[in-house]
């Protein structure tokens, strides 16, 4: 099983998204990517611009993040995004995106570096993505990384 963002769906997501995505991570039809790091706040979840604004039943994320391990072949992101930018890090929620068709989110460079070559990493953009808000990580918004 590719594993790079399984645990977070083992350790926190709903029954639901354990049973949508564990065994497609598991049999390697999607292959995870955890998608946090940004331009202008690298590493620094409290900087992060990337935001997900409820609408109805979706989610609609705009951003950008880079460096992502996997990114170009993704097939399934756990991304980083705020939910209430004021709320600091209890403002920001996972929210696992599905790539295949996705109207709005686009790939950017492949980047180079030193080792792991079997392994790319990407820029990845989102604009005015859509993703139903059955993919909010464990169902609850705004839980930051305390679970």
């Amino acid at each position: 099983m590719h594993s790079i963002c399984a645990h977070y769906v083992v350790n926190h997501g709903t029954d639901e998204q354990k049973r949508r995505f564990i065994p497609r991570m598991a049999s390697g039809e999607l292959i995870g990517a955890i998608g946090m790091t940004e331009p202008a706040a690298g590493s620094d979840l409290q900087g992060l611009k990337t935001r997900a604004i409820r609408d109805g039943d979706d989610y609609v994320i705009n951003g950008s993040k880079i460096f992502i391990t996997n990114g170009y072949l993704a097939g399934l992101i756990a991304l980083v995004v705020k939910t209430r930018p004021a709320e600091g890090a209890k403002g920001t929620s996972i929210i696992m995106v599905e790539t295949a068709g996705l109207a709005g989110f686009r790939v950017g460079r492949i980047l180079d570096k030193m080792g792991m070559k079997s392994q790319d990493t990407a820029e990845l953009f989102f604009e005015d993505v859509r993703v139903p808000a059955a993919n909010l990580l464990g169902g609850v918004e705004d839980r930051g990384f305390i679970s």
